[in-house]
């Protein structure tokens, strides 16, 4: 069992302990800075283990500056230390908390990252089958597009394994020109 369930288990039980029992508020309170002092241990811990492995999303195609001469294009999800799975899918697989879990999402001529939900809409592609690559179509001008990695419920702030309170996760934002008049 991880340090964070381990965490959420002790301060649930806490919970109803301080609230169904009639313990002196002294010793409820000892007891629940000891569960936040451990807490904040594990996660030391887990942050250690990890060192500077940390998941990463990014565009693999095209590139920065890329120039199209058809409206269908093509765009290559990457991504490291993340396990891409469809939307809803837990972490079955991966052994290794550094890793995290999620499916891509793909802003195009988007200003801002969303921090928490991703917004359903035309700037905002959600790919919640584990796709780690589309054909899009763009109208011609300049366009930009960034990725960012979403939890099985669209949320780009969550907690990843154990990177709690991390993200979003998100690629550089880079500028293509589709000049196709088709």
């Amino acid at each position: 069992m991880g340090h964070m369930r381990k965490f959420f288990s002790v301060g649930i039980t806490c919970f109803f302990l301080s609230g169904c029992l009639l313990v002196p508020a002294a010793v409820t309170n000892t007891f629940m800075g000891a569960v936040i002092v451990s807490a904040a241990v594990a996660t030391a811990n887990d942050r250690a283990e990890c060192g500077e492995k940390r998941p990463r999303v990014f565009l693999a195609s095209p590139q920065d500056g890329f120039v199209s001469n058809t409206t269908s294009v093509k765009v290559a999800f990457g991504s490291e230390n993340i396990q891409i799975v469809p939307a809803g899918a837990l972490n079955e697989a991966m052994e290794d908390k550094c890793f995290a879990v999620g499916h891509h999402h793909l802003l195009v001529d988007s200003e801002d990252y969303p921090t928490t939900w991703i917004p359903f809409d035309d700037n905002h592609l959600h790919f919640g089958q584990g796709q780690t690559e589309a054909v899009i179509e763009l109208e011609p001008g300049t366009h930009t597009l960034q990725l960012v990695l979403g939890n099985p419920v669209h949320n780009a702030s969550f907690t990843i394994n154990n990177f709690g309170g991390q993200g979003p996760f998100v690629s550089e934002k880079i500028t293509i020109e589709v000049i196709s008049s088709e």
